[in-house]
Formats: C-alpha cells, structure tokens, sequence
C-alpha cells in the first residue's frame, strides 16, 4: 500500500476520533438535569481524576505502542473513546464518573500511537506532507465538531445529552476504521531492523550487517544478504530497548539548548491543560441558568485560528537564537495577564476572547519550542524527547491538581484557582528573563548574529519546515 492511501486512512481516523460535539458542553452537561453534580464535584472530584489517569499512563502506552508496533494501540484509542463516553451518556453516580475520567485519560494517553505511526510506515521523503496531513485532518475534526454542536444546540436540534451519541458514533466509526490501518513491521526500539551502534557486529556477507547483543543472539537474513527483521527473545528485546532509550535519553537532555527549551515547553504546557481544563466551570460563572451559550462556536474558531498561526510560525524566518528566550518571558507574562483578568471578569465575550487569545499564543511559542528542540536531537529520538515533556508536563500538572484543583490542600474557588495560574506563569516568565538576558548580551559580546530575521538557508529551509510540521503543531 503507498504513502497515499496509508495516510488517507490514518488522517480518517484522526478525523472520526475528534468528533466530539458533547465536549465543548460537558460541564454544563455534567451539571445539568441529566447528571445533578455541583460544579465543586465537575471541578474537584471528577475532572482531577482524568489529569492522573493520563500521567499515570502516559509512559506505558509509550512503551506499548513501540513494543506492540502503534496499530493496537490506535485500535485501543478508539475502543477507550468509546467506554468513556458510553459511561459518560448512562452512567449516573460520581464513582461511574471518575472511571470514565480513567477511560479518558488513557484515550489521551493513545494519541501517541496516532502521531508516530506514520512515520514507521512512510519513507523518510514524505514526512513534512503526512505530517501536515494527519495534524490538518486532527484539528478540522475539532473544528467540524465544535460547528456541529454548536448550530445543533443554537437551533435546538438536539439537547446536551443527545450530543453525546454524536460523540460515541464518531468513536465507535473511528474504531472500526482503524482496523483498515496495514500492520507496521519496524519501531524504533523494541522492533529495530538496524544494527545498533555500541552492540557487537557480526556479517558473513559485507551487504547483511546483522546486529548481536551482548548474549551473541543474531539477527536473521535473507537468501539475498539484505537483513529482515530479528526474532530473539523478549529479554533481550528489552534489554536493547532500554539501551536506546537511555542513550537516546542522555544525548538529548546534556544539551543546554535542548534542556532549556523543554523545561518551558513542560511547564508551559501543564498551565496550559489545566486551563483547556477549567475554563468551563470560570464560564459558567458569567453566564445566567437560561442564557445561550457559544462554547461550541468558540472551540471552532479556536481551532481554526490555532491552525493558522501553527501554519504561519512554521515559515516565519525569525531569529530564535537570539530572541528566543526574550520571545518566551515575554509571551508567557503575557499569559499571566491574561489569566488575571480571566480571574476576575464577568463578561463572557471578553472571557472567551482572553481564552482564544491564551490557546494561541500557547500554540504559537510550543511551535518554537517544539522546533528549537527537535533540530538539536536525531530523528530516532523524536518521540522519546517528545514523550518525556509531555510526561514532566502531566507530572507538574497531577501536582498542581493535587494542590489546586482537587481541594485536597486548599479549599479555592474556580476564580481564585486562575488566579494561582496567572502567577504560575508570572514565576514562569521570571524564571526565563535572566536566561533571556545573558543570551543577548553574551550575543552583543561575541559579534553574533543580532539581527531579527535568521540568514536565509535554501539548504536547510525544507528540513526545518519539515521539522516544523512533524512535531510542532
């Protein structure tokens, strides 16, 4: 099958399991008649739960989609999908409400499999246009689904409740889709046709290098000396993975570079979930029992504006080196102020503006984030590095929830919460202007490059675009 059809299937997918039309709606569903809970219990019993479950998971299901080479898993994204929202639509009582936040939060944690599956499939020529395919595919889903739930409930054709077999449709088709994905054969550490650097080397045939453990267990070849994949066993299969993912490990995090633009990306992210989170519960605060809310519209325009800037940053020549660090205190004070008045305004117009306005200067600066990182470290790394901040990024949110959210430590308001997100991400951009500071006059100091605008680099420009798009929207 080529590159083509295989990315037809998976962007299908990607597509059918962000059709969710109940989500933008969920708290005040949660709220409801249907469901009766307070929006202390949506806040502190029910959603904490879905921020655990995901970082609890999150390195397991990494580990199982390589080991059980990504297509299982993506069967397994579906079918969590569908359990959480089954449970979501029948369910009644707080502890069936906290199992589908388990569910949910392994339904995030598959995601993984969805967006390095297909880059074991295709050849390394086409990732920049699968890439851009299979996110485009991602966030018109969202789109599309925001619009549908949004022209359903402002024309009353359905209520919150209905929307929510919309959703579990939309999963269960996803599911049944996914099994049309071809099986992949390689990953990158548990399944690795490649000889691997540092194990001993061992070839009767100059064109058959075939890679040994430390135990002299060989890879297999074929008649014609070109290597196929190794069957030993599941030891040492581990054995090798853990090798790789620990070398892997300590080349990217010794590189200052690397290290700084991950620390913000996790802890800018984690901030950022914890918003996407609990802006629901701040917007029900400024809206009265009957009025006609827009969550729907705004969750569309969202993603669609996010996509645009997410395509624009990608082809914006800007000198990061230099700016890079002042770009982040900067955006992230900026984030901070916006949170503030979030915290303590009333108008629902303006509090879904600041909310759009907070997701895409996220989106945005992640991008650069995201770019300044995956251009320090080798292609085989990729998801590794990228798993790792997502995990620090859930770690810091379970304990900001924890603190926070949950009401375990302090008993906070929703409003007063934002507030502790706003001077979350006032430390944040403290912390990033001294470094910020040191760069540009170590820059000044050394006659470097001071300019705005990077030099043009015809030769490096599609692979940094290409980097761009494969791990930074």
């Amino acid at each position: 099958m080529d590159w083509i059809r295989i990315s037809q299937i998976l962007c299908m997918f990607g597509f059918l399991k962000e059709f969710r039309p109940g989500e933008p709606f969920i708290t005040d569903y949660l709220t409801s008649e249907w469901k009766n809970f307070t929006s202390k219990q949506v806040t502190e019993d029910i959603y904490p739960i879905g921020t655990y479950s995901y970082c609890a998971t999150l390195v397991l299901i990494f580990l199982l989609t390589d080991f059980l080479r990504y297509k299982p898993i993506i069967i397994l994204c579906g079918v969590s999908g569908i359990v959480a929202f089954s449970a979501l639509t029948f369910g009644n009582s707080l502890e069936v409400m906290q199992f589908l936040e388990v569910m949910y939060g392994l339904y995030l944690s598959t995601d993984v499999a969805y967006y390095t599956y297909i880059y074991a499939k295709v050849d390394r020529k086409h990732y920049q246009k699968v890439s851009s395919y299979t996110r485009s595919a991602f966030l018109f889903g969202r789109f599309f689904a925001s619009t549908v739930s949004q022209l359903i409930i402002s024309f009353r054709l359905m209520n919150y409740h209905q929307l929510n077999f919309l959703t579990i449709g939309g999963q269960v088709l996803a599911t049944i889709w996914a099994l049309f994905l071809p099986p992949v054969k390689q990953s990158v550490y548990f399944h690795r046709p490649a000889p691997i650097k540092g194990f001993i080397i061992n070839s009767r045939d100059s064109n058959c290098e075939k890679a040994i453990t430390g135990s002299g267990v060989e890879a297999s070849c074929d008649s014609k000396g070109h290597q196929v994949y190794d069957t030993r066993p599941l030891i040492l299969k581990i054995k090798t993975a853990y090798y790789l993912l620990w070398k892997d490990f300590l080349k990217a995090y010794t590189s200052f570079h690397v290290l700084k633009w991950s620390l913000w990306w996790a802890a800018a992210s984690c901030g950022y979930l914890q918003v996407l989170s609990y802006s629901q519960p701040v917007w029900q605060t400024a809206v009265e029992k009957d009025d006609m809310i827009y969550n729907g519209a705004v969750e569309a325009l969202y993603s669609i504006i996010g996509a645009a800037v997410v395509f624009a940053i990608g082809r914006l020549r800007l000198n990061w080196d230099f700016l890079g660090e002042a770009m982040l205190a900067v955006f992230t004070f900026i984030e901070a102020i916006l949170l503030f008045v979030t915290a303590h305004n009333y108008n629902i117009w303006v509090l879904y503006t600041l909310y759009i306005t907070f997701g895409v200067i996220y989106h945005t600066i992640v991008t650069v984030a995201s770019f300044e990182v995956a251009k320090k470290i080798s292609e085989d790394s990729y998801g590794l590095v990228f798993g790792i901040n997502i995990l620090v990024s859930l770690i810091l949110q379970t304990i900001l929830t924890y603190i926070v959210t949950s009401g375990r430590v302090f008993k906070l308001h929703i409003r007063q919460q934002f507030v502790v997100y706003a001077w979350y991400f006032i430390v944040l951009a403290v912390l990033f202007a001294p470094v910020a500071v040191v760069t540009i006059v170590k820059s000044y100091r050394r006659g470097a490059n001071v300019t705005v605008w990077a030099p043009r680099d015809d030769s490096s420009e599609s692979s940094s675009n290409q980097k761009i798009e494969e791990h930074c929207s």
